[in-house]
């Protein structure tokens, strides 16, 4: 009975964890539609082949563990959703540069809190193959992220120089 609730419960991480990349990947299109920076954009294009692949080792996993129900897509629409209006929204918004640079910083971060829990619950469930996906994704997360870090004057220049000012 434990068995069964701790696996209902890691099926739950996993359809959670995979509606975080399907958003993700809508809020990478916004930043490469709204990236003049054709390194930025590089990068960005990079990461969404990246988190493509995240993705599609998520819904493996997903469906291995029999989580494909309604609970599951409601989640990913959901992600949709948000992500598609904060797409709109991005379209208008000034220090684009920056603003974008600070939103996939966050985002990163909250993924790697994701993989990092989804690591550890699927390691209590004796699920090794949900455990190495985790892993897996979680590095690419954590390298995202100080590839981001790594480039913080530049989205700062980037932003300046958009808006006309010079030091």
């Amino acid at each position: 009975m434990a068995q069964d609730r701790l696996r209902r419960k890691l099926v739950e991480y996993v359809q959670n964890v995979h509606a975080l990349e399907q958003n993700v990947l809508l809020m990478l299109d916004s930043m490469i539609l709204t990236t003049n920076d054709e390194e930025i954009k590089r990068i960005l294009l990079q990461h969404k082949e990246e988190t493509r692949r995240q993705e599609q080792r998520l819904a493996e996993r997903r469906q291995a563990l029999g989580g494909l129900g309604l609970t599951s897509a409601s989640k990913d629409l959901s992600a949709i959703l948000s992500a598609q209006v904060k797409g709109a929204v991005d379209l208008w918004r000034l220090d684009k540069a920056v603003q974008n640079a600070r939103d996939a910083f966050v985002t990163e971060h909250l993924e790697i809190a994701a993989y990092e829990l989804l690591e550890r619950l699927a390691e209590r469930a004796g699920d090794h193959e949900t455990a190495e996906v985790a892993r897996t994704n979680r590095a690419e997360e954590e390298a995202m992220a100080q590839r981001i870090a790594a480039n913080w004057d530049r989205f700062l220049d980037l932003t300046l120089s958009e808006a006309g000012i010079r030091y």
